[in-house]
């Protein structure tokens, strides 16, 4: 076997099984302060090392379209992996926090005017934006709890604001002497 053969294979190899190890369900972790869903790292990891196979098919094959695809695949992974290291969704005492990629979206719980169930998201409105929190890759049991804890949470902040006298709901908080 020529030594371009072996790399093409080892390459192609590397590519598979970091597809491979890089699929799969998120996480949840119950803190105690609320739920955090989020993906383990080694699932991130692996699809940044599936992109390196992919790097290595582009570099490695001598086909342009075959050179062309390896790289958008590597492009792709590289994508996803990094998604997958950055995303985590937390419902805390203080609000709703999603960290993705390109931001993070906190929402605090008496902002939160609806939440609205859909086949594969839950839609969160709040008075000045909207969150929609992807549940397509969360098995049942875990979308069940995700959904529970946000209606436990907006309960609890509506119980709080209407137990407060209305002079103090509306007004801001007294300072802290130091």
């Amino acid at each position: 076997m020529k030594l371009r053969h072996a790399s093409l294979a080892a390459a192609l190899v590397v590519l598979l099984a970091g597809l491979w190890f890089a699929l799969g369900p998120p996480r949840a972790v119950w803190l105690n302060t609320g739920l955090r869903i989020d993906y383990p790292w080694s699932r991130g990891t692996a699809a940044l090392v599936g992109a390196l196979g992919a790097a290595g098919l582009a570099v490695q094959s001598t086909r342009t379209v075959l050179r062309f695809l390896a790289a958008i695949g590597a492009g792709v992974l590289a994508l996803a992996g990094a998604t997958l290291l950055f995303y985590r969704l937390e419902a805390l005492d203080e609000g709703l926090v999603e960290r993705r990629l390109l931001g993070t979206t906190r929402l605090a719980w008496p902002e939160i005017a609806s939440v609205s169930p859909q086949a594969d998201a839950v839609i969160v409105t709040a008075r000045s934006l909207e969150l929609r929190i992807d549940t397509g890759p969360l098995p049942p049991d875990l979308r069940a709890s995700l959904e529970r804890t946000i209606a436990r949470r907006i309960r609890e902040a509506s119980e709080k604001t209407q137990a407060l006298p209305p002079s103090v709901a509306s007004s801001p908080a007294p300072a802290d002497p130091k």
